[in-house]
C-alpha cells in the first residue's frame, strides 16, 4: 500500500526546490528558467503565492501587440548549462522564439490565461483578473491573425513534444487554445474552435497528433489526455481515446508520449548525435501524461482504474524518493553520456498535486 501523504511530500518538497523569487522554474539543475509550460502547469498544484508571482513574471514580459513568452530566461544559452552549471543574467530576458528553429513557440499566452483562471478559481483573488483582464484578453487576441481554418499553426519544434519535427497544427496547442477561450468566457469563439478540433483531428478513435498537409495520425497521449481532462471530449471519445491509450501506451506506470513510433527523419539530428533520438518518441518516459491519463479515467467514471494508474505513479516516485523528468524503459531515471534527468522536475510535482488533491485525497 502506498502512503500518499509521503509521496506528497516529496512532490511538494520538489516543487519547492523550483521556486524562486521570481516564479516556479522547470527545474534547478539545468531547465533553471520559467518555461510557460512546465512552470505554469505545476501552478496547478502550487500554493497560491508561488503561483501569482510565476503569472506576473510571464505577463510582465508580454510583447506590446499581446504575445507572452514561451520562456523567461535567467540564465544564457550555453552547453554548460545542460551540464548543471548555468551562467546567470543580471536579469530576466523573455524568449518568443525557438532557438532550435526560430518559429515562434505559441503555448504561453494560452498557458498563461489557463494557470491565471486556475489560481482565481482555487484562491478567490478576482481582483487579480480584474488587474489583468485587459493584458489576458490582448494575449488571447494575438492568435486571431495567425488561424488557419480557426485553429493555431506554428513552426518546427515550438510544441511540448520539442524534439520531433512537427508543423501545422499541433493537437496540444490547439487544446490548450479552446480551454483558454473558454475560461476567459469567449464561448462562441470556442465553439468555432471545437468544432475545427473535432472535424480536423478526430479519426474517429482518437484526436491525431497535427496536422501539415493532412492529418498525422500518431496517437499523442498528453495531448488526449488534456482533451478529456479539461472537458473538451463527449463521453464516447474519451472512452475510445483511454481504451487506444490502454492498448498502445500504457507500460504499468505511465503513459508512453506517443503510438506509433516517429521514423528516424522526424527527429532533428542533434538529439541523434547526443544519444537522445528518444527523448519524446516511446524511449523516455515522462510522468505527466501518465498523471493525466489517472485524472482522466476518474473524470470518466473509472475510478478503480484511475487510483490504479495514480498508485504505480506513486510508488515510481518513491522508489527514486523524487519527481524525475525523464525515465528509462527500465524505470531508472535517465542518466546518459551527454544527458541527465532534471530532478526535481517542476511541471511534473505540480501536476501530481494537482492530481492528488482534485481526485485522490481521500
Amino acid at each position: 500500500m502506498i502512503q500518499r501523504r509521503r509521496v506528497q511530500d516529496i512532490a511538494i518538497r520538489g516543487l519547492m526546490a523550483c521556486q524562486t523569487n521570481v516564479g516556479i522554474i522547470a527545474g534547478p539543475g539545468h531547465f533553471v528558467d520559467l518555461w510557460a509550460r512546465d512552470s505554469l502547469f505545476a501552478t496547478f498544484g502550487a500554493g497560491a503565492a508561488i503561483t501569482k508571482k510565476t503569472i506576473e513574471t510571464f505577463l510582465r514580459h508580454q510583447r506590446t501587440d499581446g504575445l507572452i513568452p514561451y520562456r523567461v530566461r535567467r540564465s544564457a544559452v550555453s552547453l554548460s548549462k545542460y551540464f548543471g552549471t548555468p551562467k546567470y543574467l543580471s536579469s530576466p530576458v523573455a524568449d518568443f522564439r525557438s532557438y532550435q528553429s526560430g518559429g515562434i513557440v505559441p503555448d504561453g499566452g494560452l498557458m498563461t490565461v489557463i494557470a491565471t483562471f486556475g489560481y482565481v478559481r482555487r484562491s478567490g483573488d478576482r481582483q487579480f483578473f480584474v488587474t489583468h483582464k485587459s493584458q489576458l484578453v490582448k494575449a488571447v487576441e494575438w492568435y486571431d491573425e495567425r488561424l488557419k481554418n480557426n485553429l493555431i499553426s506554428e513552426w518546427f519544434l515550438c510544441e511540448w513534444a520539442d524534439a520531433v519535427l512537427k508543423v501545422g497544427k499541433t493537437l496540444y496547442t490547439n487544446i490548450l487554445y479552446w480551454k483558454a477561450l473558454g475560461d476567459l468566457g469567449m464561448h462562441a469563439k470556442q465553439r468555432t474552435v471545437g468544432d475545427a478540433i473535432r472535424k480536423y483531428f478526430w479519426n474517429g478513435t482518437f484526436f491525431g497528433d497535427w496536422i501539415d498537409y493532412r492529418r498525422q495520425n500518431y496517437f499523442a497521449s498528453h495531448a488526449n489526455m488534456l482533451a478529456i481532462v479539461f472537458g473538451f471530449t463527449t463521453e464516447r471519445e474519451a472512452a475510445r481515446i483511454l481504451s487506444y491509450a490502454r492498448r498502445h501506451c500504457w507500460n504499468g506506470w505511465t503513459l508512453e508520449t506517443n503510438y506509433p513510433r516517429y521514423p528516424f527523419w522526424r527527429i532533428p539530428l542533434h538529439n541523434h548525435l547526443v544519444g537522445m533520438g528518444d527523448y519524446h518518441n516511446r524511449g523516455c518516459l515522462w510522468l505527466q501524461p501518465g498523471i493525466v491519463y489517472a485524472m482522466a479515467l476518474y473524470k470518466a467514471g473509472q475510478q478503480q482504474e484511475a487510483r490504479r494508474v495514480f498508485d504505480a505513479i506513486s510508488k515510481k516516485i518513491v522508489e527514486y524518493n523524487g519527481v524525475y523528468e525523464v525515465y528509462e524503459k527500465s524505470g531508472k531515471p535517465v542518466a546518459r553520456r551527454f544527458y541527465t534527468s532534471e530532478q526535481p522536475f517542476a511541471w511534473s510535482a505540480g501536476l501530481y498535486l494537482w492530481a492528488y488533491r482534485d481526485c485522490f485525497s481521500s
